[in-house]
Formats: structure tokens, C-alpha cells, sequence
């Protein structure tokens, strides 16, 4: 009879502990659907993990651990990995954002996706009525307003401040997005004076100078600052090295400027986009860039490299881009999130294995860390300067 009543007892147990399973399975499926559908984020490592955990967590704790102690690593487990998937997001059909570098590229596709969501949106051309304005002006809705704005130009920069101000008022504005930049694949040597104070103007001066223009605004609204850094902001490789100076500085004035903006309730991010296919890696562009480069040496250093090193050099820069993704929804997605996150994050990381590359490279050898930075190289390994041949 004992036996029975501890047979029914254990059966019991059962039913109570699988109902209790089944209730927190459903919770946490719920609210992993709620994340997918309101953040748009793709199948990853943090979706992985979510299935993982719906379909083999709970038998193994069931079976394996039993008991409270079952349920409760199961509950745990269920916690941290909704914890780390991304937060929801703000509503945006009544929220004004400034971007820059819209001529095409990120800023470019970043308009159109935050004026199909509703977004009011200012963006700066450095040519108002040129190709990339004309295509966005067709596409998006009557709320978006195209600037015309060079970032190196300070009447631009106070002209679009004042038309800001006066269309948002007291409500304020609630996100820049410094987008504009530019690049030349030069050799330190190679990089005169006038190509390097080009890069600095536009990539660090122009955000620092466009933030100042509108920080007022934002301070109204308690709203977001988004640099738009890159991977070559942290890494350096061969032949970018104008470049990484650049967005090593951007990186350095976004970091304070995320500490001094928080008493002011206002957030500060980064993106740092990888390797994409934009804009800037079109043959017509870089063979541009290719003649600045050159008519900016001087004649000793013409005579040290050679026309034809620079020349095969970008050959090979023209080719090995093509091969760069196209799809620029990873960082137009990245972006959105650091505008509208109810928590956004301090940094985003955008490309296949970023993350890992940031987390790893300090840790590395120097040694070590530059071989694995030169196999991922754009000069080619085969060309040699005119004065070695």
C-alpha cells in the first residue's frame, strides 16, 4: 500500500514538475517570438542559443537534475539567455534624426530605412541635387528634408543647425548620425600632408564640429549620438593608415564624449562596420582617389614608388572589393538599434567574427597579431616598390 501511495506521490511530482516546465517554456518562447519580431534580428549565435534552450533544455533538466533544483537552472538558463538578446525598441513615428554622408553607402540606406519606420529625417549630401538625393527624394515620404552639407564646410554646418532647430523647436532632436567619410589606400610615405589633414577634417572634425552644431537639440530631447567608426578604428592593416588614424581619434572623442553626455541623459554609441561594398570602393571613385594620391607627392617620392606600384596597387584594391558584401542591412540594422534600443549598447560591432577579432587581437602577440593582420591585407604581398626592383 506504501509502495502505491509513493508511486502516485512520484507520478504527481511529475505532472506538477512538467506543467511548471511547459509554463516557462511558453514564457520564454513568447518572449523570444516578441524580440524577433520587433528588433529584426537574423538567425545568430543568440538565436542559436535561444533554441537550444527551448528544445533541449528543458528535457535534460527534467531528467537529468529533476526536482526544484531541475526547474530552477532551467528558469536561470532561460533568464540569461533572454537577457542577452536585444532589448525592444522605442516607438519611432515621432522621432527626428540628422544624418550625414548620405550621398550614398550607409547614410544612403540608412535613410530610406528610418523613413519607412516612420522617422522624421534630415540627411546631408555633400551634393544636394546629385544622383543619391534625387533617388532618396523618389523614394522615402515627404519627411525627409536633404541638407546640403559638407562636413568641412562650417556655413553648411550652421545652416543646417539653424534649419533643425526651426523645424523641431522645443521638442528637440533626437539622433545624429555622423556618417560622412572618406578613404585613400595610401602608404604612410605615400599620404602627404594635404590627403592626411583631408582624411582628419572629414572624418574626425567634421563629427566633432556637426556634433557641436546640434548637441543643444539633443540635450532637449535626451536623445542619441551615433559615430560611425570602423573596425580600422581599434586594427590597423597596410596601406589604410590615414584612415585608422582618423577613426582611432573618433573612437577616442566618442568614448568621452559618452562619459561627459551621461548627466545630460544622453547616449552615446558606435558602429564599426567591417569590410562592406559602397559607394567608395566603385572603380570610378578609387581610380580618382588613385590620381590624388599621386599628383599630391612630391618628385622624390614619385621616384621612390613608382606610378606603376600605385597603379597596381589599386588594380588589386578594385578587384579584391568586389569580393566585399554588398548587403548593408548589418549596419543600417546596428544603427537602428543604437537609435531606438530601450538599452542600447556603447558599441556595435558589425561584420562576420568582429566581435571575436575585437576581443582577441590585445591579447596577441605583437608579432602574432601583425602576421594575422597582414594575411588579411589589401597590398599585394608580389609588388615592389620602383626602388627595390
Amino acid at each position: 500500500m506504501e509502495i502505491e501511495v509513493s508511486e502516485d506521490i512520484e507520478k504527481d511530482d511529475i505532472v506538477f514538475y512538467s506543467v511548471l516546465y511547459s509554463t516557462v517554456t511558453v514564457v520564454f518562447g513568447m518572449a523570444v517570438l516578441s524580440k524577433f519580431f520587433t528588433n529584426e534580428f537574423r538567425f545568430g549565435f543568440r538565436s542559436f542559443l535561444s533554441l537550444v534552450v527551448l528544445f533541449l533544455g528543458e528535457p535534460l533538466c527534467q531528467f537529468f537534475i529533476k526536482g526544484p533544483g531541475g526547474l530552477v537552472v532551467f528558469a536561470v538558463g532561460c533568464l540569461f539567455v533572454y537577457s542577452i538578446l536585444p532589448a525592444s525598441h522605442l516607438p519611432a513615428d515621432n522621432k527626428t534624426v540628422f544624418i550625414t554622408g548620405c550621398d550614398s553607402g550607409f547614410g544612403h540606406a540608412l535613410v530610406q530605412k528610418l523613413d519607412s519606420i516612420g522617422m522624421r529625417v534630415f540627411a546631408g549630401f555633400l551634393e544636394k541635387d546629385g544622383i543619391g538625393a534625387v533617388e532618396l527624394r523618389n523614394k522615402c515620404s515627404d519627411r525627409l528634408t536633404c541638407l546640403q552639407l559638407d562636413v568641412t564646410n562650417s556655413r553648411d554646418i550652421e545652416a543646417a543647425a539653424v534649419l533643425i532647430q526651426q523645424a523641431v523647436g522645443e521638442e528637440g532632436l533626437w539622433g545624429l548620425v555622423n556618417n560622412a567619410g572618406v578613404w585613400y589606400f595610401t602608404e604612410l610615405e605615400m599620404t602627404s600632408e594635404k590627403i592626411l589633414r583631408r582624411v582628419m577634417e572629414v572624418n574626425l572634425f567634421g563629427a566633432v564640429n556637426v556634433t557641436k552644431s546640434v548637441l543643444p537639440l539633443i540635450r532637449k530631447s535626451k536623445g542619441r549620438i551615433i559615430n560611425i567608426t570602423s573596425l580600422l578604428g581599434r586594427l590597423t592593416l597596410e596601406g589604410v593608415g590615414a584612415y585608422s588614424m582618423s577613426k582611432h581619434a573618433l573612437l577616442a572623442y566618442s568614448n568621452t564624449l559618452r562619459q561627459e553626455m551621461r548627466k545630460w541623459g544622453i547616449h552615446v554609441a558606435i558602429v564599426e562596420p567591417g569590410a562592406f561594398r559602397t559607394g567608395s570602393t566603385n572603380e570610378h571613385l578609387l581610380r580618382k582617389r588613385q590620381t590624388e594620391v599621386w599628383e599630391t607627392l612630391d618628385a622624390e617620392t614619385q621616384a621612390t614608388y613608382g606610378s606603376e606600384y600605385l597603379a597596381s596597387i589599386y588594380s588589386h584594391l578594385i578587384t579584391v572589393s568586389q569580393s566585399f558584401p554588398s548587403d548593408l542591412t548589418p549596419a543600417v540594422r546596428c544603427i537602428r538599434s543604437a537609435l531606438l534600443s530601450m538599452q542600447p549598447r556603447a558599441c556595435y560591432p558589425t561584420g562576420k567574427g568582429e566581435e571575436l577579432v575585437i576581443c582577441l587581437h590585445p591579447f596577441l602577440p605583437v608579432w602574432l597579431a601583425d602576421r594575422i593582420m597582414a594575411s588579411f591585407g589589401l597590398l599585394p604581398r608580389h609588388l615592389k616598390p620602383s626602388a627595390l626592383l
